[in-house]
């Protein structure tokens, strides 16, 4: 074995790395959870691992049994041994010194007893235990999870009405080390009366740093986040916003969430109800005469309204006057109702920001009512200001530009994954040589994902020959990003008439064009130019 695999520190760095290889595949729809779920981790590879060698066994066993899904390989553990130095009880003991994160997604009266069982009185029965996300809302299990609260300071607890009223009362003498909090499910919270939940915050005059409430049916009120706004640790914020989350008496919290550093919202009002709370907790400055001096990194945002171009441009223009070193924002409406005219906003707004550099998610994606106005020089500019861009999202609703912006800001961001915007391809204009904007620009060796949606793809002039046609685009797509897997046009369609359909495979990537006849969502067609289009979906040959 090599020398450098002897080195612990290096051997657990390539585990954990295998364990989460997987990783959580992005959504900009859906509010994060604080805990990764357990369907993110490879535990078959780690597994495999800890089979090789008895030098992997150790360290591959620690971290296969430091984030459990369930207590089975706890209660498997208690079975006789046939060995007659290790005690039955014991065994389980071992096993629950190494556990971290614990995930209980449902009712388990089978294991409760035997934990109970094993538990001591003096110690705690996982002394490592940092982190639980419990499912279980049956009365049956408070007496257990009393007995993993000592050590932890990461839960996310899922409430019933009756679950909630048992637990939340003994949480701050049962989690004393806790620092962040998520709660799901029945959060019953009225801006009359003290309720439950904002009982409990009251009882950490320091704070926490995180909290996440997240819960179908009901808004956070103003009351409870009175309560938060001047904690002065409070680095993430999760919540589901209502109109009862406004307050109408004026503020008087000198500094409002001052150490506020990662936001993400939810309503199912419109983005005017995400700038009244911006501008009422002074999370956000709107007056262009005077600038904000934030930690905030990341802005995440989900509205089931639609909003008129002009909101869009006052929340744009207003990130333009904060200091903050932005590095995720995610801006998106769910909703496909059109209940106001239609109209545009410009790209350009953003770009006007004083500090880009760290920009690592954009995501903007208007309803249908609203677009973006969109220009090459807008993607130029974007390309040189934000160099570290991972996701670039615009939900397929801004005015197409050209295959050579696209390509010079997938070769300009060397990190870029994942692109979603409409483009128009003129593929003339690709030429035969690199262009100006283009020399010494390497290929993207990480982008995998290209939406293009409603992308028409023309000749200028006279048409070629249908399968010149057919490999020009291919040919560009490889060269422009070699592990590229796929690229869609979304499912957006309307108003096309497929005339023939043929496959051509370049390099990595097998992509279906469509010769069409019609016109694209709108977009005129060119003069002269029979459109395509490329379709889903492509596949990876190696």
């Amino acid at each position: 074995m090599h020398r450098c695999l002897r080195v612990t520190e290096i051997l657990e760095a390539i585990f954990y790395f295998v364990f989460n290889h997987k990783g959580r595949r992005f959504n900009s729809h859906l509010l994060p959870d604080l805990i990764p779920s357990p369907e993110t981790q490879d535990r078959r590879s780690i597994f495999r691992l800890a089979l090789t060698c008895r030098a992997f066994r150790d360290l591959a066993l620690d971290i296969l049994y430091s984030n459990l899904r369930n207590f089975w390989p706890l209660i498997l553990s208690c079975r006789p041994s046939q060995s007659r130095h290790t005690p039955e009880l014991s065994r389980p003991l071992i096993l629950a010194s190494r556990i971290q994160i614990l995930s209980q997604l449902c009712q388990d009266n089978t294991a409760y007893p035997s934990l109970r069982a094993c538990a001591k009185k003096k110690s705690p029965l996982f002394p490592i235990l940092r982190s639980i996300a419990w499912r279980d809302c049956s009365l049956t299990c408070i007496p257990v999870l009393k007995l993993l609260l000592p050590t932890v300071e990461i839960l996310s607890l899922d409430l019933s009405s009756s679950f909630r009223k048992a637990i939340i009362p003994i949480l701050p003498t049962s989690a004393p080390r806790l620092k962040a909090l998520e709660l799901k499910g029945s959060l019953f919270m009225t801006d009359k009366n003290p309720s439950e939940i904002e009982s409990l915050l009251m009882n950490y005059p320091d704070g926490l740093a995180e909290l996440s409430l997240t819960c179908h049916w009901y808004d956070v009120p103003s009351t409870v986040l009175n309560v938060i706004a001047p904690w002065p640790s409070l680095r993430s914020l999760t919540l589901k916003l209502g109109l009862e989350s406004i307050p109408t008496a004026p503020l008087r919290i000198p500094k409002p969430f001052a150490a506020l550093t990662h936001l993400h919202i939810s309503s199912d009002d419109t983005l005017d109800l995400f700038i009244s709370f911006l501008r009422t907790f002074r999370i956000l400055n709107f007056d262009s005469s005077n600038t904000t001096s934030l930690n905030l990194k990341t802005i995440q945002f989900i509205a089931e309204g639609c909003s008129p171009a002009n909101t869009w441009s006052q929340l744009l223009t207003s990130l333009t006057h904060t200091n903050a070193k932005l590095e995720h924002i995610m801006l998106t409406e769910k909703s496909s109702y059109e209940h106001h005219p239609h109209s545009s906003f410009d790209f350009r707004l953003l770009l006007a920001h004083q500090s880009l550099t760290r920009l690592n998610t954009l995501v903007l994606s208007p309803g249908r009512t609203s677009s973006i106005t969109l220009t090459d020089a807008d993607i130029l500019t974007l390309a040189r200001t934000c160099p570290h861009l991972h996701i670039f999202d615009l939900g397929l609703r801004n005015t197409p530009v050209s295959l050579y912006a696209l390509n010079i800001l997938v070769r300009r961001c060397r990190e870029l994954r994942q692109v979603s915007l409409c483009v128009d391809g003129r593929v003339d204009a690709l030429g035969d040589g690199e262009n100006e904007g283009e020399v010494g620009l390497q290929p993207n060796a990480r982008l995998i994902t290209l939406e293009v949606g409603n992308s028409p793809v023309a000749y200028v002039g006279p048409l070629r020959s249908s399968p010149e046609l057919k490999e020009s685009i291919p040919r560009f797509l490889h060269a422009m990003a070699p592990r590229l897997k796929s690229v869609t046009d979304g499912l957006r369609s309307h108003g096309t008439h497929v005339v023939a359909a043929n496959e051509v495979n370049c390099g990595s990537v097998i992509i279906r064009i469509s010769i069409e006849v019609t016109t694209h969502m709108g977009l005129k067609p060119l003069s002269n130019a029979t459109t395509t289009k490329i379709i889903p979906c492509m596949n990876v040959s190696h």
